[in-house]
């Protein structure tokens, strides 16, 4: 219902309804599957008495202490999360600032000045002093201040979930980031481990070229294998380095500050044996970046109202009361006191359509929003489909990898006897270990993908953020049980 802009009867009854104008915030309707597509391995927990907390602390499930900590330290140190803190604390002080509008503005004046003034039949100085209170309201008849701290509200409310979604990010690359330290590690291990069973078998073809029992090929062979073996260790040593770099900088220090801390091999950590699978409708009550969406739209629907009550006049009272006296000493007394009691009201007569063009750039505003939030729950969903089929697939491949690793060192064994017992040639024995390096290799990078899944899965589904809470007053925020849904606001009433 629009009011009209004219019209003492319409304009008293708007005054005594003390309205705002503008549309409610409706919230989304709620629009998710009722299950995922690709939850179909076990293994995966769709729903569990204790899914709540192993979602809250996902890393406690790896099984790792040095994880732990720095997940610990990421938390209280990485400087991303200490700049999204500062923009809660930024919104918080705008909400304040918008909030004061609310409330009377009080300026105080104080003038002395002494007057020389020859003009007959005066002629002399004169003194004249003067301290006065000036307060002043803009009466708020139609909710434009309302609904400016309305939007402000929301905005706080996002910039927490926006904090509360660099973490969720944060942890993740933390995790991705460690797991693939560890792979650096568990990768230099074999490549180790085989360049000294390479080194044995060149020894035993120069043994066996110096008695007559084999060719200077074999030797050559051997030679070029244990090359090729000891030029991927520098690669594997840069990875470990740049992964404990980023590591570093992921906890607000020096890049090489956790080198040292870092260099002693730990194995991968190992997936937990059941993973969390929540329900769509959970993903959209719990990731940070979907309910950061949908306070996006209550606060650009607020907005709305803003622009709709710069349409109506605006009143102001503005009582001034002062004291005025041509001498000090009777300046605070009875005689000197001056008060006026007044009151304004203007509008704009013709802006050139300025107000309704505000209006239409309101509603497309929240428009925007509304459709955003729908894509982010889209993108949401997407991911953890995603993370579900790259966890499953990479689980099938792993065991695989894994047989055919072991496949491989049935063969080395047998190829290394036969060639040791002169009934089998080296190029058999060079193929086995080639093959049982890659395979062992294979197995150790799959290994780290598994775990690498496992923490996108997390992070797609919005896990890890509750960790924060502890964190400083200023970023407290909503309930967590508050739902975050998916629809269009409502946007045709013009008051309430």
């Amino acid at each position: 219902m629009r009011f009209p802009r004219t019209g003492a009867a319409s304009l008293f009854a708007l005054v005594a309804a003390g309205c705002t104008v503008g549309p409610d915030y409706v919230p989304p309707a709620a629009e998710a599957p009722a299950q995922w597509t690709e939850a179909k391995a076990p293994g995966l927990l769709a729903t569990g008495p204790d899914q709540a907390t192993q979602v809250e602390g996902w890393w406690h499930g790896f099984g790792d202490a040095e994880l732990d900590r720095l997940v610990a330290a990421a938390i209280t140190e990485n400087l991303d999360l200490k700049m999204a803190e500062q923009r809660v604390l930024e919104a918080r002080a705008q909400r304040d600032a918008a909030a004061a509008g609310e409330y009377p503005s009080l300026t105080a004046r104080a003038l002395a000045d002494r007057t020389g003034l020859k003009l007959p039949p005066v002629d002399g100085q004169f003194n004249f002093f003067a301290a006065a209170l000036q307060p002043s309201w803009e009466v708020d008849l139609f909710g434009k201040t309302r609904r400016t701290v309305e939007a402000a509200d929301a905005s706080v409310d996002a910039s927490v979930e926006d904090r509360r979604a660099v973490l969720v990010s944060l942890l993740g690359e933390l995790g991705d980031d460690y797991a693939a330290l560890r792979s650096a590690q568990a990768r230099l291990a074999i490549a180790r481990r085989n360049i000294a069973a390479q080194q044995d078998a060149l020894a035993l073809t120069r043994d066996k070229f110096r008695g007559g029992l084999g060719s200077e090929l074999d030797v050559a062979q051997a030679e070029s294998g244990l090359a090729s073996l000891q030029a991927v260790v520098p690669q594997l040593d840069a990875a470990e380095a740049e992964e404990s770099h980023a590591i570093a900088v992921l906890l607000g220090r020096d890049p090489g500050a956790l080198e040292a801390e870092l260099a002693m091999p730990s194995p991968v950590p190992p997936v937990p044996p059941v993973l969390p699978a929540a329900l769509p409708s959970d993903v959209v009550r719990n990731r940070p970046d979907i309910r950061e969406a949908e306070r996006r739209i209550a606060s650009a629907n607020a907005q709305i109202g803003v622009a709709v009550a710069a349409e109506f006049p605006s009143f102001t009272i503005a009582p001034d009361m002062a004291l005025a006296s041509g001498a000090l000493r009777t300046l605070f007394t009875s005689h000197a006191i001056q008060w006026v009691l007044g009151g304004s009201a203007s509008d704009s007569l013709f802006d050139g359509g300025k107000r309704d063009a505000d209006v239409r750039s309101a509603k497309a505003s929240t428009e925007e929003a509304r459709l955003a939030y729908r894509k982010t729950v889209l993108t949401a969903f997407q991911e953890v489909e995603d993370a579900l089929v790259a966890y499953q697939t990479e689980r099938q491949r792993h065991e695989q990898l894994a047989a055919a690793a072991a496949a491989d060192r049935t063969a080395v064994d047998r190829a290394t006897s036969l060639y040791r017992a002169g009934l089998g040639e080296f190029l058999n024995v060079l193929d086995s270990e080639r093959n049982l390096y890659s395979a062992e290799d294979a197995v150790a990078q799959s290994d780290a993908e598994l775990t690498r899944q496992a923490v996108a899965l997390y992070k797609a589904l919005g896990a890890g953020w509750q960790a924060g809470e502890a964190a400083p007053e200023s970023v407290a925020a909503r309930p967590p049980d508050q739902p975050a849904t998916a629809g269009p606001p409502v946007t045709s009433d013009r008051t309430r």
